[in-house]
């Protein structure tokens, strides 16, 4: 297989692994029409990564998690569940309400086949990332639940479609480019002041609302650069965050947005952010 083709088919896969039910079906008869093979290929990339094969930081058993995700009307903390809305490797979406303030919101959860102590310490990192985060173009958090063993994120609710979507109905205009583009740059600049790299930026975690507005979504893969402010300066007061995140020579992120060094496993700074953003604003200009 060519790395042209490699990247074309784990784009389609992550892609399609954050879409569930139809609206999954509904990508890959768009993104693999007229490809028969690329069908295939993704279907059993899709089929293994069910069984527990994931490309990233510590593979999991996904089908031990599908058996203990939460059904409508079920609560966390003062939360309602009322759908699945996206589904991932290590954590599922869901649309709640907010039985208190009356709101919908979206609940990032770790089901509890997942809760071991280094994914606990993961999940409680996103939180303080996202929280040491205020900008209008990342998703804002709401707080943290935990209910029975379920750890969950409560975080603002965006609707609209993910720049991925829009992307594969055909290539923007340089209008559209420039002002997604623009307010990108400032999601990651905002989170650069505060010494955060993303590692994980693509199209699929990125959102456009009805109204323009750009949403940089899921820092989970989130670590402090170690070039950028001090430990001190960033998020010191939390106890589960260290300057560099995760283990040397550990391959996390999305294989088709990896800059060189994050394919390779070393030490990334915020350089990688802007390698990913590079191949979002290719693939926004030529579609």
């Amino acid at each position: 297989m060519t790395p042209e083709r490699w990247r074309q088919v784990t784009e389609v896969f992550h892609t399609a692994r954050a879409c569930v039910g139809s609206v999954r079906a509904s990508y890959l008869d768009r993104a693999c029409s007229g490809d028969h093979a690329l069908r295939e290929e993704v279907d059993v990339m899709l089929a293994a990564h069910s069984e527990g094969a994931q490309f990233g930081e510590d593979p999991v058993n996904v089908s031990a998690a599908h058996g203990s995700r939460l059904a409508s009307g079920a609560m966390i903390g003062a939360y309602r569940i009322v759908e699945l809305i996206g589904a991932g490797g290590m954590a599922d979406v869901y649309r709640a309400r907010d039985t208190k303030l009356g709101r919908e919101v979206a609940v990032k959860i770790l089901p509890r086949a997942f809760a071991d102590p280094h994914r606990l310490v993961r999940f409680e990192r996103e939180a303080r990332v996202l929280a040491a985060l205020s900008h209008p173009n990342i998703a804002t958090i709401h707080g943290i639940e935990e209910s029975d063993g379920v750890h969950g994120i409560v975080m603002e609710l965006v609707e609209g479609e993910t720049l991925a979507e829009r992307i594969h109905r055909g290539r923007l205009t340089i209008p559209d480019v420039l002002g997604i583009a623009r307010q990108i740059v400032e999601a990651l600049d905002a989170a650069h002041e505060k010494g955060i790299v993303h590692r994980d930026l693509k199209p699929a975690n990125i959102k456009i609302t009805a109204a323009g507005v750009v949403k940089v979504l899921d820092f989970g893969l989130a670590k402090l650069d170690p070039r950028g402010v001090s430990e001190t300066d960033a998020l010191s007061q939390s106890p589960t965050v260290t300057i560099g995140g995760t283990r040397e020579g550990v391959i996390a992120g999305t294989v088709a947005y990896m800059s060189p060094e994050q394919a390779r496993g070393t030490q990334v700074d915020k350089r990688t952010d802007i390698w990913a953003f590079g191949c979002v604003l290719y693939e926004m200009l030529t579609g």
